[in-house]
């Protein structure tokens, strides 16, 4: 999605660094959105998880984030974006965030690798800040990675395991962003599966 959440790549040792278990934070309409704490050298953060199932082929959901009229459907709190197609497995996208008062106005850019397997595939994310023009007033988000994962469940469906971490010190309380966060997400992937079960 979106959307929201990291940084220039962490290496594999920090990601993975301190990792406490996946705690449900909540669960609704076949979305289940998790957490975990997260340590690196300089930083305390949460990690967040959401699965659910789409009942759509793993080719039916992957059109939906090579396409910008697809995109700005399904992700909620997104009002510009911009798709640069790098090859069949790559591609860099650019989101102009509209989220709610009192969050500030920011964009991200982020490269998106495809990598596939017999029965998954994974789209991997890590910004890549100078691969579009900055805009004057708009702070550009510097530190998110993420990674979307779709599972062949069978009879169609697909599992979606999708996750995102952001090194950023955030600057509202947890319980105050927490509530439009996973709303921003949950809206999304309502509109995700939906295009993706009907196009």
């Amino acid at each position: 999605m979106v959307f929201l959440c990291l940084c220039t790549e962490l290496s594999a040792a920090d990601r993975n660094k301190d990792m406490g278990g996946w705690k449900l934070s909540r669960e609704t309409e076949g979305i289940s959105i998790y957490y975990r704490w997260l340590n690196t050298d300089s930083l305390r953060t949460r990690e967040m998880r959401a699965q659910f199932f789409i009942h759509a082929k793993i080719p039916a959901i992957l059109r939906q984030f090579t396409k910008v009229e697809n995109y700005l459907s399904w992700a909620v709190g997104i009002k510009e974006c911009r798709i640069k197609i790098i090859n069949d497995s790559s591609w860099v996208t650019y989101a102009l965030m509209d989220y709610p008062w009192p969050m500030k106005q920011k964009d991200l850019v982020t490269r998106h690798v495809v990598k596939k397997s017999r029965s998954e595939t994974e789209i991997i994310i890590y910004a890549e800040p100078k691969a579009f023009p900055p805009k004057e007033g708009i702070e550009r988000m510097q530190n998110y990675t993420g990674e979307w994962k779709f599972v062949s469940a069978g009879e169609g469906n697909t599992l979606i395991d999708y996750r995102a971490v952001s090194f950023t010190k955030p600057v509202f309380p947890r319980f105050i962003l927490d509530p439009v966060i996973q709303k921003l997400f949950i809206d999304s992937f309502h509109e995700l599966k939906y295009l993706a079960e009907t196009q």
